[in-house]
This record gives structure tokens, C-alpha cells and sequence, in this order.
């Protein structure tokens, strides 16, 4: 099992470094006031992590709003 893990790592790794070295064009980035260029990979992956990160942040909620739930069904 250490070595499928290992195997799916490496494949991941070699999968985001080709995806880097193919998308790397300057574009332009407007959002509100923010004016910003930068490489089309690092604006995707920047995105990708932020969303990760969002994600991770909203899934702590939810899991601690249905912890107290439980603890107050459990007190009945």
C-alpha cells in the first residue's frame, strides 16, 4: 500500500509540474480595484489552493455545528 501511495504521489507531482510548464503565458488579472499580471499556472494554482483552503475552513464549521447537535441530543 506504501508503494501505490508513493507511485500516486509521484504521478500527482510529475501531473502538476507538466501543467505548470505548458500554461505559462502572462494574464492579466482584473478583479474590483486589483490590476495585477502574472503567469496563467500560478493565477490557476493560487485560485485552486485558496479554494482548497475555503473549503477545508467550511467543512470545520458544518462538522462542529453537527458535533454541538449531537451533544445536545445526547443530554436528553
Amino acid at each position: 500500500m506504501a508503494t501505490f501511495k508513493f507511485i500516486s504521489i509521484l504521478i500527482l507531482i510529475a501531473l502538476v509540474a507538466a501543467f505548470t510548464f505548458q500554461n505559462t503565458e502572462t494574464v492579466k488579472l482584473n478583479f474590483l480595484f486589483l490590476q495585477k499580471e502574472m503567469s496563467l499556472s500560478l493565477m490557476l494554482l493560487a485560485f485552486l489552493f485558496a479554494g482548497m483552503v475555503i473549503g477545508w475552513i467550511f467543512s470545520l464549521l458544518i462538522f462542529r455545528k453537527k458535533e454541538s447537535r449531537n451533544d445536545d441530543l445526547k443530554a436528553l
